[in-house]
């Protein structure tokens, strides 16, 4: 994939969004000296080739009752036919398996998991995951979030 080339007044534009995604247009064109149109131009552009994908909202885990949060590896059983599609299709329909990361290693999988309880941690790992094609399991129990930063520093690539 071709990295996208972008001038200051994009990073600037895209610094802003990411630290507010609702800032009013007006208001971000003029933080980043340009015109109202010039600025908008510039952000359709950047939706346009993909660099901007969607505009989210980070919501507090805990207040919404999140309060079970683990790291789980994952690796599948290489002896069994399709064993890595069956592993994606199971994640891809697990809605606590928030991300998942291929990774290189004894595991195959690096999930970020959120659970509004134990029970529910419980029930993925000892009968979610209990499937012929998983050949392992290792979970960490996160206990405190000591830096997530959602903010892509573009100001040092």
């Amino acid at each position: 994939m071709q990295q996208i080339t972008l001038e200051p007044q994009d990073i600037r534009i895209l610094t802003l969004l990411q630290q507010d995604s609702q800032i009013p247009r007006l208001q971000l064109a003029e933080q980043v000296n340009l015109s109202a149109s010039q600025c908008f131009r510039r952000i359709r552009r950047l939706e346009e080739c993909g660099l901007i994908r969607r505009y989210t909202v980070e919501l507090d885990k805990q207040k919404a009752g999140f309060d079970v949060q683990a790291m789980v590896m994952l690796q599948y059983r290489k002896s069994e036919a399709d064993s890595r599609n069956k592993v994606l299709t199971l994640i891809r329909q697990t809605d606590v398996i928030l991300e998942c990361y291929s990774i290189t290693g004894e595991y195959d999988f690096l999930l970020r998991v959120c659970c509004t309880s134990m029970g529910i941690f419980n029930r993925l790992i000892n009968e979610t995951f209990q499937v012929s094609f998983i050949a392992g399991i290792h979970s960490y129990m996160l206990l405190e979030c000591v830096k997530a930063e959602a903010t892509l520093p573009l100001a040092s690539r």
